[in-house]
C-alpha cells in the first residue's frame, strides 16, 4: 500500500472509530457513576475516595466522551482519550491507601478498569496513540504497586495481568487493521472497475469527475497552466454501420492506446462516452498541447488506415480562476467547431 492510500485508510479510520471510541468512554463514565451509587447506597464499599467524588469524575469523563465525539482534530481527541482514562483508572481501580480494606479492593476493581483500556486500544489507529495508551496503562500499574505493593498473588502474576491486557487490546487492533485494509482494497478494486471503461481501460466519466477535478484544482492553486483536449472520432456512425460494431470497438481502443501512449507525467485521459475522449494537461505550454493533439490524430489515422477514420480535437487553455466545467464547455465549443468546419482538424477556443 502507497503512503497516499496509507494516509487515506488511516484517516478513514480514525473518523469511522470515533463513535465507537465515545461510546467506550461513556461506557467508562457509567461505570463511575453506577460505583458512585452503589458506594451512597452501601450495596459495595468504597476505595476511599467521597461517593461525590467519584460522581464527579464519573461526569467528567462523560463530558469528556462528548468532546470526543464534538472534536475534529484527532490530537485534542488523543488528549481527552488518554485524560478519560486516567481519570477512570484512578477513581475506579486506585484506592487511597489509607481507606479501610483499600488493599483487597484493588484486585477486582483492576479487572474492570482494564475493560475499557482493551476497547480502547482495539479501536486506536495511530502508533503514537497506542504508545501512549500503552503508557497510560502501566504507569497505572506502577502507581498500583508503589500504593499497595505486589497483591497476594504474587508480582509476576501482576504484571503478566497487565501485560495480557495490552496483549489482547492490540491482538484486536491488529485484527480490526487487517480487515480495514482488506475492506479498503477491495473497495478499491470495486471504485476501479466502477470508473474504469472496460473497452480502452482508460477511467471513464465517473473517474475523470472524481480525480480531474481534483487535479485541475490542485494545478489551479499553484498557477501551474492548465489545458483541456477533446477527442472525437469523425463519422463514427459510418464505421459501425460498414464494419460491424465489433470493429467500431477496435476503433475505439485505438484511440485509447493512441493517447495512453502520449501522455505524459502531467496528463489525465479519459473516456467521456461513445467515442468522445478528453485530455487534462498540466504545466504544458500550448505549443505543447497542440503537438499531442497533432501526435494523437495522426497515431489514430495511421492506426485505422483501413477504415479511413479521422480524429477533431477542441483545444481549451485554462483562465485564471476558472473551473473545470467552464473550461470544459469552451473545449467542447472548439470541438464543435472543427467538426462544422470540416472535420479532421484540430480548433482553439478562443
Amino acid at each position: 500500500m502507497d503512503p497516499e492510500d496509507r494516509a487515506r485508510l488511516t484517516a478513514v479510520q480514525v473518523s469511522a472509530t470515533r463513535p465507537a471510541f465515545t461510546a467506550v468512554l461513556s461506557g467508562g463514565a457509567a461505570m463511575l457513576v453506577v460505583t458512585a451509587i452503589l458506594e451512597w447506597t452501601g450495596a459495595a464499599p468504597g476505595i476511599g475516595y467521597p461517593w461525590w467524588l467519584v460522581l464527579l469524575a464519573g461526569l467528567a469523563v462523560g463530558a469528556m466522551a462528548w468532546a470526543n465525539w464534538r472534536l475534529r482534530d484527532w490530537r485534542l481527541r488523543l488528549l481527552v482519550m488518554l485524560g478519560a482514562t486516567a481519570t477512570i483508572g484512578v477513581f475506579l481501580s486506585v484506592p487511597v491507601p489509607q481507606a479501610a480494606g483499600a488493599a483487597d479492593q484493588f484486585p477486582i476493581r483492576t479487572g474492570l478498569f482494564h475493560l475499557i483500556p482493551i476497547a480502547l486500544l482495539a479501536l486506536t489507529v495511530r502508533r503514537w496513540s497506542v504508545v501512549l495508551l500503552v503508557g497510560t496503562v502501566v504507569a497505572l500499574a506502577a502507581v498500583r504497586l508503589s500504593l499497595f505493593n505486589a497483591p497476594a498473588s504474587g508480582l509476576a502474576i501482576y504484571w503478566l495481568y497487565t501485560a495480557t491486557t495490552i496483549a489482547f487490546g492490540l491482538m484486536l487492533s491488529a485484527y480490526r487493521t487487517d480487515f480495514a485494509v482488506e475492506a479498503f482494497r477491495a473497495r478499491q478494486v470495486l471504485w476501479k472497475q466502477a470508473a474504469t471503461d472496460a473497452l480502452t481501460g482508460l477511467p471513464n466519466r465517473a473517474g475523470w469527475e472524481r480525480d480531474a477535478a481534483r487535479v485541475y484544482e490542485d494545478a489551479g492553486h499553484r498557477g501551474a497552466p492548465r489545458s483541456l483536449v477533446f477527442f472525437d472520432v469523425d463519422r463514427f456512425k459510418d464505421v459501425n454501420d460498414r464494419w460491424g460494431h465489433a470493429e467500431g470497438d477496435e476503433v475505439l481502443r485505438s484511440l485509447g492506446a493512441a493517447l495512453a501512449s502520449r501522455l505524459g507525467p502531467d496528463c489525465y485521459a479519459a473516456r467521456m462516452g461513445g467515442e468522445e475522449f478528453i485530455a487534462l494537461h498540466i504545466d504544458a505550454v500550448p505549443a505543447a498541447v497542440e503537438r499531442f493533439a497533432q501526435r494523437v490524430r495522426a497515431d489514430f489515422a495511421t492506426l485505422n488506415a483501413r477504415h479511413g477514420c479521422t480524429l477533431s480535437a477542441g483545444i481549451a487553455f485554462a483562465h485564471p480562476g476558472e473551473s473545470l466545467a467552464e473550461c470544459m464547455r469552451r473545449a467542447d465549443e472548439a470541438l464543435y467547431a472543427a467538426k462544422e468546419g470540416g472535420r479532421d482538424r484540430i480548433v482553439l477556443a478562443s
